[in-house]
């Protein structure tokens, strides 16, 4: 695997029709563990950076948005941290049913994850200028097809046979996960204001 703009973007489009080879090959990387957390900081950066570009763009007032996405520093660091929960919980809970995935390759599908989910959002800020219906379009395809990999990446480095049951296993965990982060919020006062 080469490391040339042209080369990953073509990865990039070529994962939607055949997500588990380009899990195979993403995930067979041999990068040393502090680089891929060094890229994946990176990328988060760079998807934080869009995010305020997207807010400077069109603008929508912080009480619209709420006490997290109002503020890009609160933004960003949920967001990271979120990123970082969902390695730690692809290794953990597919080791915990029988997976047979290494950290490293929980940490490169996130990676890729994050970069598909970059190259969206770009789009999403481009076609923004002009053609705002397009880019809710390509918005909400763009949250499609992040199931459609990370269903597909985690069942292959786990070696399991259906992606649909990995899916199922997501959304329960995101349900999960959401109602974690609402009594955390609140918890410490940043739930959004009664309407």
């Amino acid at each position: 695997m080469t490391f040339e703009w042209g080369y990953l973007f073509g990865m990039a489009l070529q994962t939607v029709p055949e997500p588990r080879k380009i899990a195979r090959e993403v995930q067979s990387l041999d990068l040393p563990r502090p680089v891929l957390w060094q890229i994946l900081a990176l990328l988060l950066v760079a998807s934080t950076f869009l995010g305020v570009l997207s807010g400077l763009l069109y603008p929508v007032s912080a009480e619209e948005l709420g006490p997290v996405l109002g503020n890009p520093i609160v933004n960003g660091i949920t967001e990271a941290s979120f990123t970082v929960l969902t390695v730690f919980a692809i290794y953990w809970i597919g080791g915990a049913l029988g997976g047979t995935g290494t950290f490293d390759q929980a940490l490169l599908t996130v990676i890729w994850l994050q970069f598909l989910l970059l190259i969206v959002e770009l789009g999403v800020v481009t076609l923004g200028l002009f053609a705002p219906g397009l880019a809710v379009l390509l918005w909400v395809m763009g949250l499609v097809l992040a199931f459609w990999v990370l269903s597909h990446f985690i069942a292959e480095m786990h070696g399991f046979r259906s992606a649909g049951s990995v899916f199922a296993g997501i959304l329960m965990l995101l349900l999960v996960m959401a109602v974690a982060m609402s009594a955390l919020f609140m918890a410490i006062g940043l739930a959004a204001p009664a309407i």
